[in-house]
Parts: structure tokens; C-alpha cells; sequence
């Protein structure tokens, strides 16, 4: 296999490994629980942003099978990276709560910044989360998709150029939550390779978290 389609059988769990390819656009490290970043642009492709997970996948499959029958038909992403997944410890005790109906939350909104601070199981907030124009945490229910595939949860979200502070913006880390804007209540948080937003960018955030014994 080449780069592009070792790239997207470790997106879909097929392999674990790390590579690079397109000029160093792309990083790959693919785990069972992972992270998704990809980034697009309105001319090339158009997403229903309740449907992003689904579309997004498909996507990723339609790739994988241009570079295995050695065709040009799918759309490529201008950028894709796949990193492992840093689950907090106030996350967890978040989930935990749940189970035990303790508290009623569940996991609502997602976040981008531009921090670069390795994540740790630690943090209880983003770094530096976007701020200003016409940013805000984006809720699953209206501007997303969640969905269980086996014991797997996912949760994906489509931001466009209109949902960041300003374009460019280098974004740099992403995050789950559990509420619109308070603080302390970072279920999940990346960082990845920079990805540059410019107008006319759409950018794909989707992490996924397995149910697993042991």
C-alpha cells in the first residue's frame, strides 16, 4: 500500500502506525480510540452537518478504494490526521456520575483552539480555545451527529470559516464537553498538526471512543 492508503486504513482501524505524506500534510497515529481531523473546501465537497459523521466516513472508505483499484473518483481532503484519543480524568469522573445517576449531563458541545500543550489526562479545559467574532462551542444536537456504531460512540462536527473568530486561524487542538461555555468540563481534548483555515475552508472534527473490557 501506498502513503494515501495506509492513511485511511489506519482511520478505519485496519492498521497502527505513523506516517507522513503531500508535503507533510498529513500525520497519521491510529489507535481503537481515536481522534479524525480532516479539512475540505466548499467548492470540492458539500456535507449535511447532521449527517457528518456518516458522509465523512464514506468519504474516507471512497478513498481507500481509489487507491486500491487505482482510480481518481473520491474527493481528497486538503489535510487528514488521525491521533489517539487523551480522555480526562474529570471526564471520567463525569461518566462515572452518569452511570451511577449522580448528575444528568452527557456530552453536548465541541471546541477548538490553538494551543499546543501536549494533552494530559489533567487538563479540564483547552489551552488557548478560540475566542471573539463569531466563535462559540458548537452543540452536537443541532449543528452535528452523535451515533453508537457496535460499542463504539462518535461524535463528529462540521466548523466552516463563518464559525471561528477569523479567518486565517491556525487551529492546533480540539475538544469535547459537557456544557456550551463554562469551564472544567473537557470530557476529551487534542492537539494535532497545525491546520490553516483560510475562507472557503470546512474543517471535520470526529472522535470516537470504544466500550471496552479490560
Amino acid at each position: 500500500m501506498n502513503d494515501l492508503s495506509k492513511t485511511i486504513a489506519a482511520i478505519n482501524g485496519i492498521n497502527d502506525l505513523k506516517i507522513s505524506y503531500d508535503g507533510g500534510n498529513e500525520h497519521v497515529h491510529s489507535a481503537v480510540n481515536r481522534w479524525t481531523l480532516s479539512q475540505w473546501t466548499e467548492d470540492s465537497v458539500s456535507f449535511d452537518k447532521t449527517k457528518i459523521i456518516d458522509q465523512v466516513e464514506k468519504l474516507e472508505m471512497e478513498l481507500y478504494e481509489d487507491i486500491i483499484n487505482g482510480t481518481n473518483r473520491a474527493v481528497r481532503p486538503k489535510q487528514l490526521v488521525c491521533t489517539d484519543n487523551i480522555i480526562t480524568n474529570i471526564g471520567l469522573t463525569e461518566s462515572a456520575k452518569r452511570d451511577t445517576g449522580e448528575v444528568s449531563s452527557s456530552l453536548t458541545h465541541t471546541s477548538i483552539g490553538t494551543g499546543t500543550t501536549t494533552p494530559s489526562i489533567s487538563d479540564t479545559d483547552l489551552q488557548t480555545e478560540d475566542t471573539g467574532g463569531s466563535y462559540a462551542r458548537k452543540g452536537y444536537a443541532a449543528s452535528g451527529q452523535r451515533k453508537v456504531s457496535g460499542q463504539t460512540a462518535k461524535y463528529g462536527m462540521l466548523w466552516d470559516d463563518g464559525d471561528v473568530s477569523s479567518v486565517p486561524i491556525s487551529i492546533t487542538e480540539a475538544g469535547v464537553h459537557w456544557s456550551v461555555a463554562t469551564a472544567s468540563n473537557i470530557h476529551a481534548r487534542v492537539t494535532f498538526t497545525v491546520f490553516n483555515m483560510t475562507t472557503g475552508d470546512l474543517f471535520v472534527t470526529q472522535i470516537n471512543e470504544l466500550m471496552i473490557n479490560g
